[in-house]
């Protein structure tokens, strides 16, 4: 089985993708509440917060083909449980 090679990234991209996940499910939650709930203000923090992880994101993605490209792999480490 052929897996992405990994590099010194790879461990923050899922944690980056999860927190953007959750971020964008807190901003649909917040806007399906009534209107008079809801604050611009609340929202425009989100849509900031929204906004500055996937700046993170992009830029470890791409670091992360980067690191790839010029061949700053961690080695494979094979466990116990692999065949």
């Amino acid at each position: 089985m052929q897996t992405e090679p990994q590099t010194r990234h790879s461990r923050t991209l899922p944690e980056l993708r999860f927190s953007l996940n959750l971020l964008y499910m807190g901003r649909l939650l917040l806007g399906m509440k009534s209107p008079s709930f809801t604050t611009d203000e609340g929202i425009d923090t989100f849509d900031e917060r929204i906004e500055d992880v996937t700046d993170e994101l992009v830029s470890t993605e791409l670091l992360h083909e980067a690191a790839i490209l010029a061949g700053d792999i961690l080695p494979v480490t094979t466990s116990d449980n692999e065949v």
